[in-house]
């Protein structure tokens, strides 16, 4: 009985610990076959900036602003096959529907 009572008070700190981490940790997705802006996969679809950049690395692409990079869903989830859009990444709010 005791060992209960002092670790009630731990309760609402482990709560709040795994709160945190779930809502900082979203999904990643993406429809494969479909491209998508960087800016779209950050803002909706749970990639990281970090994500995007690792994703370019050992590319030709690999410096390249973001904002001016289409991405293709491999799997959901996944993206590669990077491309330059020299006058920026342009989506017309459809899935998928996003091109140079």
């Amino acid at each position: 009985m005791k060992s209960t009572i002092l670790l009630l008070p731990l309760l609402p700190l482990t709560l709040a610990k795994s709160t945190t981490i779930n809502m900082t940790t979203e999904k990643k997705t993406c429809t494969p076959s479909f491209d998508y802006c960087a800016d779209e996969l950050i803002k909706s679809k749970g990639f990281t900036e970090s994500d995007l950049k690792d994703a370019l690395k050992g590319s030709d692409v690999e410096d390249e602003d973001l904002s001016k990079i289409l991405f293709h869903c491999k799997n959901p989830g996944d993206v590669g096959h990077p491309k330059v859009c020299r006058d920026g990444c342009k989506g017309d709010g459809e899935e998928g529907s996003h091109s140079c």
